[in-house]
């Protein structure tokens, strides 16, 4: 019988980083051992049903709800994209919404991964959620964490206590965060180990089968990519190093109104695109401009110039990323007019190398 291996996290939504590096923990899973079967458990938690979705499209007056109702119905299409992406290119069991629906079907599994994203963010999921540290694994399954993240700096007391108790019987724990790994230990959960996100797992080239190109997008060009803010400032920094590049600008926007170009201020927009033109795009850009811990990620890991922006919460992942690839200096303000010098990707690639060794150790002695 072939050994059964289940990976929660945060896979859902639309969010690229969401759903690469699902496939790349299963990918890697199924290179390291083609005799596992992988699945990617594809929990949906209460405030991700549709039914909460419309609730909250629901509450407000009638020009927000109508304002909401079409943001919803732009989300459900792009979603069902994500969703159908995903299921093309990993194992991903049914729908499963409680504990009772994860235990049946979990039952007697060899391993269980609580893997990467914020599946340990207790402001974002609303709660210490027991799913997410794997409570419906069954007797004498193995469970660890590769690459969880709690996405904050402080969790309250009775949230402590939670993490605690349902972290006490897991083999391994692997955080996406060094930061975290210390956090944890002076909580009291030790022998955390810091591991690369799951993204890291395939290099550019590895990529590249999960890619697929973007027909209208010019060459020569600057990628934006940035979430939780509007953006105005982060276009306007990054038109200017457009400019002093000789650089075309292409913006990345998901679900939100696509614009005209000339709204954006930007030579092209990649709206509502899959995953696999996303690759594409991070991979052929001249230089990067983003506030994400995925693009940031990718743009690393593609070997491409780039520049960090701040966001306003949640900054503990790309310090954590930045610093342990040697890159902190790529941080920058939305008022900075000097350019950085180039990245030298000699360094940073082999302090890669050294992480990537490090974390598929880990990973490989986790599972045994």
């Amino acid at each position: 019988m072939k050994k059964r291996i289940g990976v929660i996290s945060i896979h859902y939504g639309v969010n690229f980083g969401s759903s690469l590096q699902a496939i790349a923990l299963q990918h890697y899973l199924r290179k390291r051992d083609s005799e596992l079967y992988v699945e990617v458990i594809n929990y949906i938690p209460p405030r991700f049903t549709l039914k909460s979705r419309i609730a909250a499209v629901c509450k407000g007056s009638l020009s927000s709800i109508a304002h909401k109702a079409i943001r919803f119905m732009r989300f459900q299409t792009n979603n069902g994209r994500y969703k159908r992406y995903l299921s093309q290119n990993a194992t991903v069991s049914p729908a499963l919404y409680n504990m009772k629906q994860l235990e049946n079907r979990y039952k007697g599994f060899d391993c269980l991964i609580a893997g990467s994203d914020q599946i340990w963010n207790s402001d974002y999921n609303r709660s210490v959620d027991p799913a997410y540290f794997l409570r419906f694994a069954s007797e004498g399954t193995r469970k660890i964490a590769y690459a969880a993240s709690c996405g904050k700096d402080s969790f309250t007391d009775d949230e402590w206590e939670k993490i605690r108790e349902y972290t006490s019987d897991f083999s391994a724990i692997g955080m996406r965060e060094s930061s975290a790994v210390k956090m944890m230990a002076d909580a009291g959960v030790q022998g955390c180990q810091f591991v690369l996100d799951p993204t890291f797992l395939l290099d550019r080239n590895g990529w590249s089968e999960y890619e697929r190109k973007d027909p209208d997008c010019p060459s020569d060009y600057l990628l934006l990519y940035f979430l939780d803010t509007d953006g105005s400032d982060i276009i306007r920094l990054a038109k200017n190093i457009a400019r002093q590049k000789n650089l075309k600008t292409v913006l990345i926007v998901n679900g939100r109104s696509k614009k005209t170009r000339e709204g954006y201020g930007v030579d092209y927009v990649a709206y509502n695109k899959t995953p696999d033109v996303y690759i594409w795009l991070f991979r052929n850009a001249s230089y990067i401009v983003t506030n994400s811990f995925h693009g940031v990620s990718f743009s690393i890991n593609m070997e491409r110039q780039f520049v960090a922006v701040k966001r306003d919460k949640y900054n503990t992942r790309l310090d954590s990323i930045l610093g342990a690839m040697g890159l902190l200096d790529r941080y920058i303000g939305t008022d900075e007019t000097t350019l950085k010098d180039d990245i030298d990707y000699t360094e940073v690639n082999g302090r890669k190398a050294e992480l990537y060794e490090k974390s598929t150790s880990f990973l490989d002695k986790a599972i045994q």
